[in-house]
C-alpha cells in the first residue's frame, strides 16, 4: 500500500518533523481565514523581516516516480498581494542537487490542491524544502496536508525468467520475464504517470484495487493496482461451461464489486506500465496471472503518439493489421464477461479455482 513519507504534513503536532527558520505552525485555520475552523495549519510568512524555510528529510527505499501534494490558500489579509505572495517547493538529493521544483502562488482564500511530479532516481536520503516568496510582511500563504506517497514494496512485483521477483518499474527492454507461455524477452515497455488532477477530473483513469487473496488461491500475494481495462485471468469450470475454455481474460473493471475488489480513490504516484512481447502473454503480477500489452487497434489508440510510433517501428506488420496480435486467452464479449462474473458471485466461486504449484511458490515467497 502507498505510504506517506512526510511526517506531520497536517501540522496537528505543530513543528514536529519539521526544521528550518521562522516556522509558524501554532495557529488554527480560523485565525487566517475567519472561517471558524480549528484545523491547524502552517503559514509561509511567519514573522516580519524573516524568511520562512520549512524542511523535512526522508528515506526513499527504491527508485520511483510519484508526486508531492499539498493544499494552499492565501490568508485574508494577504489577498491584496495575490500573485506576489507564494512559496517555492524543492526536493533535493543527499548532495543538495534539486531533482524537482515548483513555484506556487495561491490566488484565493479557499484551499487549492497543488502537485509536484518527482522522479527519485535511486534509493537514499532526500529533503523537502519550502521557502517563502513575497514582501516578508508576516502575511502570506497557509499550507496543509503535505503528502508524498510511495509504495515501499517498490511497485508491482513481476516474476522474472530466473524465478526472482522484480518491480515492474525496474524492468527494461531485453529483460527476460516468466510468462505462462515460457520465458520471453521484453521488446518494448511504456510508462504513463497519471496525476491526481487527471484522476479527479477523469474517473476512468483511476486504478482498480485487487486486495491480497481476492482472486482465490491466495492471489495476489499483495494488494495489486491495475488500470480499469487491464485484463486478469479467470480460471474456473464456470468459464469452461460458458466458453469452452477454463481460462479467459476479463477486464479488471468487470470484477469491481466482488469481495476485495474495488475502484480505488485517486492516488498520488500512480504510474501505469505496459510490457510488450513478441506475442500476447500471461505474466504473473504479485503471483496473479494477468495479461501483457495486446497490440490491437483499440489498445494502440489509448497510447500516446510517441508510444504508438515506437511500437509501429518494432512491429510494423502487427500495427498494419486491423486484428493485431492474437490474444493469449479467450476474451469474451463485454456482456458475457458481466454474466460470468455474476455467476461466480452468485455461486460464491473464486476467480482462480485451480491452484497450481506456481501459486504455492508465490505464497511461500510472500511469507518469507
Amino acid at each position: 500500500m502507498p505510504t506517506n513519507l512526510i511526517i506531520n504534513g497536517t501540522f496537528d503536532q505543530g513543528n514536529e518533523g519539521w526544521s528550518g527558520t521562522d516556522l509558524e505552525t501554532n495557529h488554527r485555520e480560523s485565525a487566517y481565514l475567519g472561517n471558524g475552523s480549528n484545523n491547524r495549519v502552517a503559514e509561509m510568512d511567519g514573522n516580519r523581516g524573516q524568511t520562512t524555510v520549512m524542511e523535512q528529510s526522508f528515506e526513499v527505499p527504491n527508485p520511483t516516480a510519484t508526486e508531492l501534494t499539498l493544499d494552499a490558500a492565501l490568508r485574508n489579509a494577504a489577498l491584496p498581494d495575490r500573485g506576489s505572495d507564494g512559496f517555492s517547493v524543492e526536493i533535493l538529493d543527499a548532495d543538495g542537487a534539486v531533482i524537482a521544483s515548483e513555484t506556487i502562488f495561491p490566488d484565493t482564500n479557499t484551499y487549492e490542491s497543488f502537485s509536484v511530479p518527482v522522479d527519485f532516481p535511486s534509493s537514499g536520503t532526500y529533503t523537502l524544502r519550502l521557502t517563502e516568496i513575497g514582501d516578508n510582511d508576516s502575511l502570506g500563504p497557509i499550507i496543509d496536508n503535505v503528502s508524498l506517497m510511495i509504495c515501499f514494496a517498490g511497485g508491482t512485483q513481476i516474476e522474472m525468467s530466473d524465478g526472482s521477483q522484480r518491480s515492474v518499474r525496474d524492468i527494461g527492454v531485453g529483460d527476460m520475464v516468466m510468462t505462462a507461455e515460457g520465458a520471453q524477452e521484453v521488446k518494448w515497455i511504456g510508462r504513463r504517470r497519471v496525476s491526481l488532477e487527471e484522476q479527479q477530473r477523469s474517473p476512468h483513469l483511476r486504478p482498480v484495487r485487487i486486495q491480497k487473496g481476492a482472486l482465490g488461491c491466495g492471489l495476489p500475494v499483495q494488494d495489486l493496482f491495475v488500470s480499469r481495462q487491464h485484463r486478469m485471468v479467470i480460471k474456473s469450470p464456470v468459464a469452461g461451461r460458458m466458453f469452452g475454455k477454463d481460462e479467459v481474460l476479463v477486464a479488471a473493471l468487470r470484477l469491481v464489486g466482488l469481495p476485495g475488489i474495488e475502484a480505488a480513490d485517486p492516488m498520488a504516484g500512480l504510474v501505469y506500465v505496459h510490457m510488450l512481447f513478441d506475442r500476447h502473454s500471461i505474466v504473473f503480477a504479485e503471483g496473479a496471472p494477468s495479461e501483457s500489452l495486446l497490440v490491437r487497434r483499440e489498445t494502440l489508440a489509448s497510447l500516446a503518439p510517441a508510444a504508438r510510433a515506437e511500437i509501429g517501428e518494432l512491429f510494423p506488420d502487427l500495427v498494419a493489421e486491423a486484428a493485431g496480435q492474437p490474444s493469449a486467452r479467450v476474451i469474451p464479449r463485454l456482456s458475457a464477461q458481466n454474466t460470468l462474473v455474476a455467476r461466480l458471485q452468485k455461486n460464491g466461486r473464486p476467480m482462480l479455482e485451480v491452484c497450481e504449484m506456481k501459486t504455492v511458490k508465490a505464497l511461500a515467497r510472500a511469507t518469507q
